[in-house]
């Protein structure tokens, strides 16, 4: 249990982080336009078809067809209970779930970080303050979309699979509810795969290393793939039977996978306009520029400039803000997962810890993922590049940043230093955060 004293530095530090991101999730939800967001059509449509028939709606209908459908039952049912009170916009009420969903994954951030290294402190806040101002996932949490929850269940399966293995609770409702866990992700989005698999995986590597709990974590790791089956087994079955790719079922080039893509995708850094102009057509399908502007900004334009439409100055000087602000956590992210790699594959902390592994393989399994998703569905516009389908691996970039943070800042004077240059960092980012129609031109 996730136990912080409130009256100690660290837990008034921690339960301040968490306050500003409940205060400004639930801004947004009040303010940002209910329609805001990628595909709100295609989703609201889903969920009020779902919820008022009973069916799935048809390609013809919706192009999220293809999608899981629990995102849709959850919030189509609020949406109904909202417009049987008078709700005039209903799927405006049913996306202030988002608020709980977001402050729960900080939460999870938080706890994952104590069970895994409950010492160090310093990485623990470094960790949630990395998530708390992240700007993706505050994007997302403003829109109508499933990302909030796919982020939220595959955050909540990380933490039941650390807590199996730093705890060695192999009983088998633990593996039952890890199972349940999973499964209940992939019925919300198929890119939550990769937490399957890093779980299962590390899993596996902690029976090969533990030797006396072997047959214990064999049995835990199977039940929770049955249990995982059971739950995701009558949405892929209906995939099987209806389409012939039962995970994702849209229509790509004829050419093989190493030729799909020039090699300008994988290299391609887009400067400097990925810096003084991060937003679209500018280095389209280029793939590190562009997931990096919309992870740290909208290069999409569905969150705090309409794609279609000019930009008002005010909202591009926010842009290029945020996309100096970045520079400095991703090169902490990426250096932590490097060396948290490295270090968790070391024989002695695989036996010890090998949770620890978790981390940074669900970092490199989304990466993995990200790119044979991309270069297998190819689009000439580049919109399968969004950030927010990685959006689960974030909590293992939270972690990653953290462990980085605390490891480069034993040094008082550096430490004290980064902690000030990141907390200017984190004002500026509130600009984007924080919504206002006065910086978008939006009435």
């Amino acid at each position: 249990m996730l136990s912080v004293r409130l009256g100690t530095g660290y837990g008034l530090t921690a339960a301040s982080l968490l306050a500003v991101q409940l205060a400004i999730a639930s801004w947004n939800a009040y303010k940002v336009d209910a329609d805001t967001g990628y595909d709100f059509g295609a989703h609201y449509t889903y969920a009020k078809d779902l919820v008022y028939s009973g069916q799935i709606p048809p390609e013809s209908q919706t192009a999220e067809y293809y999608t899981p459908p629990l995102f849709y039952a959850v919030f189509g049912a609020v949406m109904r209970f909202a417009w049987h009170f008078g709700a005039s916009r209903p799927d405006k009420v049913a996306r202030t779930l988002n608020v709980p969903l977001l402050l729960g994954t900080a939460v999870l951030v938080l706890l994952l970080a104590r069970m895994l290294w409950p010492e160090r402190r310093r990485l623990q806040l470094a960790a949630l303050a990395f998530f708390v101002f992240l700007p993706v996932a505050m994007k997302m949490a403003a829109m109508f979309h499933p990302e909030l929850l796919s982020l939220f269940l595959s955050t909540l399966a990380l933490t039941i699979a650390v807590r199996v293995l730093v705890r060695e609770d192999y009983r088998r409702r633990t593996a039952v509810a890890l199972g349940v866990a999973l499964g209940a992700a992939q019925l919300t989005r198929a890119f939550t795969l990769w937490t399957f698999l890093t779980v299962v995986i590390v899993l596996v590597v902690a029976a090969l290393v533990r030797v006396a709990d072997r047959r214990r974590i064999l049995v835990a790791t199977g039940i929770t793939v049955a249990a995982t089956a059971v739950v995701t087994a009558p949405w892929y079955i209906r995939q099987a039977i209806r389409d012939s790719n039962p995970v994702f079922n849209r229509p790509t080039v004829e050419a093989p996978l190493w030729r799909r893509r020039p090699v300008s995708f994988y290299t391609a850094l887009g400067l400097p306009q990925s810096l003084n102009d991060p937003v679209r057509p500018n280095f389209v399908n280029d793939a590190i520029p562009t997931v990096y502007d919309d992870v740290w900004g909208d290069y999409f334009g569905g969150y705090l400039w309409g794609a279609g439409g000019p930009i008002p100055p005010p909202t591009h000087r926010q842009l290029v803000d945020q996309s100096y602000i970045g520079l400095l956590p991703t090169a902490f992210a990426v250096a932590g997962l490097i060396g948290l790699l490295v270090v968790s594959l070391r024989r002695r902390v695989l036996h010890d810890r090998p949770a620890q592994l978790l981390v940074p393989l669900l970092a490199v399994a989304g990466i993995a993922g990200f790119l044979y998703f991309t270069v297998s569905y190819p689009t000439p516009d580049g919109d399968v590049l969004k950030a927010s389908y990685m959006l689960t691996t974030a909590p293992a970039w939270a972690l990653c940043f953290g462990w980085a943070f605390a490891a480069m800042t034993h040094d008082r004077l550096v430490r004290w230093g980064l902690m000030v240059f990141l907390a200017t960092c984190a004002i500026t980012d509130l600009g984007f955060l924080l919504f206002d129609t006065r910086l978008t031109g939006w009435v």
